[in-house]
């Protein structure tokens, strides 16, 4: 799943430039993953030292009146959407570490937290400073952004926030795929200039909605993203034009195409799901773009091919060698063959599958010679 810039999302909005102290009626949420990055950790200094840095920073920053949200993880985290992203965070390596508010630090910050128990010991140490302070604290189940923006409404209950959940779902979160090239603030743009496109939130925001529904809607909502008229074309039509175009530059990217439209299907319920999700509306995630495997839920991939299969054909890369993940033809979900630049056959780390077939009495035609020159002269594409 393609990873978008959350942090990119404040852009949108209009900044505080002065520091907020909090008085009378002000509240203030924050969230535990912003808080932890906002303290410098000091070698040999003791953790009960570190969380009363947090606290004192708090009071500084905020005041008193401040709610501190902690994420915590269920039991049963296999069933959760947000599997696949915690296993994604999980796979920088950090050793397991037993300590208490007297053990002096050994590691960096960002070492000790790429540990996930070392994390949940640390927040357990940050609370217990935090509530002795008098400080409010909440542990979210799940879904820490949603317990945040659940307290700020709560002291804010005219706030309304409904079509920013669409548009953070469908740009991309920690649940849903980010597009290519296609980042929040471009959405916040499109939505801007298109309010009628915000009709299109309401299929979003409405339980009862059918996959049929949701599919038009985010179709709707995507070609308009990519420069097209919901009205007249949809999203295959639009990707087709989009390569005849780009096929005349002398070097482009295929990730900036317009998805197809079943992967776009997949994308507009995946974020249906959490949008509802975060609405507080349980669905099943397996009928919204999600699958079973091993390893938890995982966001269920298209069963298309992203283009014809004789242009796929002509898809080839120019790795000098070891065709890696770098690879042009890998990227592309293919396999390289005699197109590449310097396919070296079964010593490509990328070959084509070698099929043996000896129980079929039928053998193909030697292919004649001019169609073999007719491929070769087919024009690469460069990845």
């Amino acid at each position: 799943m393609l990873k978008g810039t959350k942090s990119s999302l404040y852009t949108s909005f209009s900044p505080i430039t002065e520091d907020v102290k909090p008085e009378g009626s002000q509240y203030v949420v924050v969230d535990d993953g912003h808080l932890l990055h906002k303290i410098v950790w000091r070698q040999q200094t003791t953790f009960g030292a570190i969380a009363d840095r947090y606290v004192q920073y708090l009071n500084n920053k905020y005041g008193q009146d401040i709610a501190v949200i902690f994420n915590d993880f269920p039991d049963d985290d296999k069933k959760s959407t947000k599997n696949c992203e915690r296993l994604r965070r999980a796979a920088h390596f950090s050793p397991d570490v037993m300590f208490h508010e007297e053990t002096v630090l050994q590691y960096t910050k960002e070492k000790l937290l790429a540990n996930e128990c070392n994390k949940k010991r640390f927040i357990e140490l940050l609370k217990k400073a935090l509530q002795k302070a008098n400080n409010c604290v909440q542990q979210a189940v799940e879904d820490a952004d949603l317990t945040i923006v659940n307290t700020a409404i709560s002291v804010a209950p005219r706030c309304d926030y409904n079509e920013l959940l669409f548009i953070y779902a469908i740009s991309g979160c920690d649940i849903t795929s980010a597009l290519f090239g296609q980042g929040k603030n471009k959405f916040i743009s499109l939505f801007l200039k298109h309010e009628e496109l915000l009709n299109r939130a309401a299929t979003f925001l409405n339980p009862q909605a059918t996959t049929e529904q949701v599919t038009e809607a985010g179709g709707n909502v995507l070609v308009a993203l990519y420069g097209g008229d919901p009205a007249t074309q949809n999203l295959d039509e639009l990707r087709y034009h989009s390569f005849v175009k780009a096929a005349a530059k002398t070097k482009f990217n295929l990730a900036r195409l317009p998805p197809t439209t079943d992967a776009a299907q997949l994308h507009a319920m995946r974020s249906y799901h959490q949008v509802q999700t975060w609405l507080e509306n349980e669905k099943d995630p397996l009928k919204w773009g999600w699958m079973h495997t091993p390893s938890g839920l995982f966001p269920k991939k298209s069963e298309k091919d992203p283009a014809p299969e004789s242009l796929l054909q002509c898809i080839s890369c120019t790795c000098k060698k070891d065709c890696t993940n770098a690879c042009g033809c890998r990227k592309a979900g293919l396999h390289c063959s005699l197109l590449c630049k310097h396919y070296i056959g079964q010593s490509c780390e990328n070959p084509m599958p070698v099929i043996l077939d000896n129980e079929s009495e039928e053998r193909d035609a030697p292919a004649p010679i001019d169609m073999v020159d007719e491929q070769l002269e087919c024009e690469d594409i460069e990845l």
